[in-house]
């Protein structure tokens, strides 16, 4: 893709940028072709570049080049050398290029142009964790027709525009506080939020939805947070039992080495996030579960939550309690007793005071050492003093 790289470099060039081109090729070495050559690129990653050339190991190959191509970005980064990272190409190049912006701490502009952002199961890889900005090219990025132009002026002038502007410091800040929240904390979290910004901090609020849960915990292991409220960590009891707000079944566990100060609630174990409501005649994770027997609130044919069983919210609990005992620094876990969402308290369409019980005693019976210390509040996720106490205790471990 020399032509096209040279043709997006002049573009960029034109808006007053200087541009720095690495060649991450596998196969063949082309001299001049960039300013870091694939041969520079493999000896970073201590290797020489005919041992990946003569290589038919592909993932051996592209693990050598994003480790030398990181190695180059991230001396270029810390040296102030570069303002903006960006790239193109298929999915192939495109895996390595977001392999490598991975690294590149968040704030710090990342783009990349693809046919690869249109594919579901390929994007959520590729940049759900980061803050990764593509361009769907929709065409193959591979000669220089009229629309493949179009495209790259479009790219070279977003590149271009963010490359210029001001960027804005986010080194570690201790007055940021990360909080996860969605629909069904909404009050709580809500008045959390409000009253912590009345104390001065900074909140910055993650949508627990599998994906944004994620980014919480790579910026927080980068330590970019003074504190975590993870008032919504149901991404883990998705991840269990197969929901679609699953955050895979390492969740919790970058937060939990982190050693700052840490405050939970089990809010979200007790649903199943299980749409569309089109599912539940052939779908066989619906039949398999017997979802359809269950208490469900079904806002719309998209959204279902299912009430959680027994047993399988005691598999949470333990499932729980095991990430908690190992978390490096004390975590506060506060447990609104009469209901742990606003779908759960008395009135709602997924009550069930007796499975929320069964969590409870399986969770305190699963804690051992003093790593965790378990609040039991005689109130509803939604009652105001729930989450004034929560804010008390997050205030009086930050200032101890």
């Amino acid at each position: 893709r020399e032509k096209e790289i040279i043709f997006l470099k002049g573009l960029i060039e034109g808006q007053g940028c200087k541009v720095i081109v690495m060649d991450l090729s596998m196969g063949a070495y082309k001299e001049g072709a960039a300013d870091y050559s694939c041969i520079e690129v493999a000896r970073r990653a201590g290797v020489d570049f005919q041992e990946i050339a003569a290589s038919k190991d592909t993932n051996k190959n592209m693990e050598l080049i994003v480790r030398g191509a990181t190695v180059i970005a991230k001396d270029l980064f810390e040296k102030g050398v570069i303002d903006t990272i960006a790239g193109f190409g298929g999915v192939s190049n495109t895996t390595v290029i977001s392999l490598i912006m991975k690294e590149i701490p968040f704030g710090f502009p990342k783009l990349i142009l693809t046919t690869a952002a249109a594919i579901p199961a390929y994007a959520a890889r590729l940049f759900a964790e980061t803050d990764i900005a593509m361009l769907h090219s929709c065409v193959d990025v591979n000669c220089l027709n009229d629309f493949v132009k179009s495209l790259l002026y479009r790219f070279a002038g977003m590149v271009s525009g963010v490359a210029k502007m001001e960027k804005v410091n986010l080194s570690s800040q201790t007055n940021a506080i990360a909080l996860t929240e969605f629909k069904f904390s909404e009050k709580c979290t809500e008045r959390v939020r409000g009253l912590l910004e009345q104390k001065g901090f900074e909140i910055v609020p993650f949508s627990a939805t599998g994906t944004s849960d994620r980014v919480m915990e790579q910026m927080a292991s980068k330590g970019l947070f003074g504190g975590i409220i993870d008032a919504v960590p149901a991404g883990l009891s998705e991840a269990l039992l197969g929901g679609n707000r699953s955050a895979g079944i390492d969740r919790l566990d970058k937060e939990l080495q982190t050693e700052i100060p840490i405050i939970f609630t089990p809010c979200g174990f007790d649903m199943l996030s299980c749409g569309p409501y089109d599912r539940k005649d052939t779908d066989p994770f619906w039949k398999q579960k017997r979802l359809a027997n269950r208490k469900l609130f079904v806002p719309d044919r998209f959204r279902v939550q299912a009430r959680t069983t027994r047993k399988e919210i005691e598999r949470v609990a333990q499932a729980f309690a095991d990430k908690l005992n190992k978390a490096k620094g004390k975590v506060y876990v506060f447990i609104p007793l009469l209901g742990f969402s606003s779908l759960s308290k008395s009135g709602g369409p997924l009550f069930d005071p007796q499975t929320d019980k069964a969590f409870v005693r399986a969770f305190k019976g699963c804690i051992k050492g003093d790593k965790v210390e378990v609040l039991e509040l005689n109130n509803t996720i939604d009652d105001p003093e729930f989450a004034d106490a929560m804010v008390e205790k997050f205030v009086q471990v930050l200032n101890s």
